[in-house]
């Protein structure tokens, strides 16, 4: 029974809800920005910006805590959203390292995009204190 299946037919492991950035590698020079709005050990549900043609299989870098990196392969794709299962690579090792290294060197420019998203995602949440001061001396 393949991961997919396993998936489909009940989940083995706890699902957590999340908002982790993420990338999907698609070559070394090709990466497509996506959110993870739920991981399990096994897998994930991911939410695409825009419809976009992704591989059946893929390497899955996650800014959470530290990067995480997942070989992915796809289950399932409806509406902006597609669910993964996390499998073991079987590629060449070196391939791998090649492509760690190369996304270690853009790890800055992720960490600023994260970091930027996270300030107005926390400005988005508290009211502009410009407008309670201008309220407070009408």
């Amino acid at each position: 029974m393949s991961s997919c299946d396993q998936i489909a037919n009940r989940r083995q492991a706890k699902r957590f809800r999340t908002q982790h950035l993420a990338k999907i590698v698609l070559g070394p020079d090709s990466m497509i920005s996506c959110r993870i709005e739920d991981i399990s050990a096994g897998g994930a549900r991911i939410a695409l910006e825009h419809q976009m043609t992704v591989p059946e299989s893929f390497e899955l870098f996650i800014a959470a805590h530290e990067l995480q990196v997942h070989r992915a392969h796809m289950c399932w794709r409806q509406q902006g959203s597609l669910g993964v299962s996390f499998t073991r690579s079987t590629e060449n090792p070196g391939q791998t390292r090649a492509l760690l290294n190369r996304i270690d060197q853009d790890r800055t420019s992720f960490q600023d995009e994260y970091e930027k998203l996270r300030v107005e995602l926390e400005r988005d949440e508290k009211p502009d204190s410009r407008i309670l001061v201008l309220k407070g001396s009408a």
